[in-house]
């Protein structure tokens, strides 16, 4: 007499062909598992190529980054922070600059000044940011964070002019105390005798008058 089991060969076999089901899909879900989300993911530390700064962005800036850059540093220093230069007292010129091979990209901070410490050199009060947008084009902004407003307006017309190649100090304005002090011109004072010794004296007096 034969005995059947349907009830337990069906279920094997079902659970099988569910097995090799799965291991046939394994390969390609493993696949999807380690799939990046996108193939070039952001760069976090970098300021991309092109991109705007931040701040105040100035239009009409003529030539490469280090061009820029080098005519504002010059004007700087030699309108601002020469000898009777409205941030001369103050303030503290910083900046840093990539090569000219590397773009030139150049950061110009303006610190003010703290003599209370070995390194005077404290906030930012005025920042200037040039990134390269190609050989010979660049993008300039500024940001005022602690300049008073009036000499932040009259740093940024300056650079304004600097940017667009006119150097030179500003030849008017209506900011107290921004353009530099004109040097102080010493009047020409005859040179004083020398006073004459008591010696001297007593010869001139000793000496007898001549005979007409």
């Amino acid at each position: 007499m034969s005995v059947r089991f349907p009830s337990v060969r069906m279920p094997a076999l079902l659970t099988l062909a569910a097995l090799s089901g799965c291991a046939g899909n394994a390969p390609e879900l493993q696949s999807l598992s380690v799939q990046p989300a996108s193939p070039n993911p952001p760069a976090v530390a970098a300021i991309p190529s092109g991109e705007a700064p931040a701040g105040k962005v100035i239009p009409g800036a003529i030539g490469s980054a280090t061009e820029i850059y080098s005519r504002l540093a010059r004007g700087a220093m030699s309108c601002w922070f020469t000898v009777g230069g409205p941030l001369k007292k103050d303030y503290i010129f910083h900046a840093k600059a990539d090569a000219p091979s590397r773009g030139g990209k150049a950061e110009v901070a303006i610190h003010e000044r703290d003599s209370t410490q070995a390194n005077p050199r404290g906030p930012k009060a005025y920042v200037v940011v040039i990134e390269p947008t190609g050989e010979s084009s660049a993008t300039l902004a500024v940001e005022n964070r602690k300049m008073p407003d009036a000499f932040a307006s009259a740093m940024t017309d300056d650079i304004t002019r600097w940017a667009r190649g006119t150097d030179g100090c500003a030849t008017n304005s209506t900011v107290a105390g921004w353009l530099p002090a004109p040097p102080e011109t010493a009047h020409a004072a005859p040179p004083a005798k020398k006073p004459q010794t008591q010696a001297k004296v007593k010869a001139a007096q000793a000496k007898p008058a001549r005979q007409p």
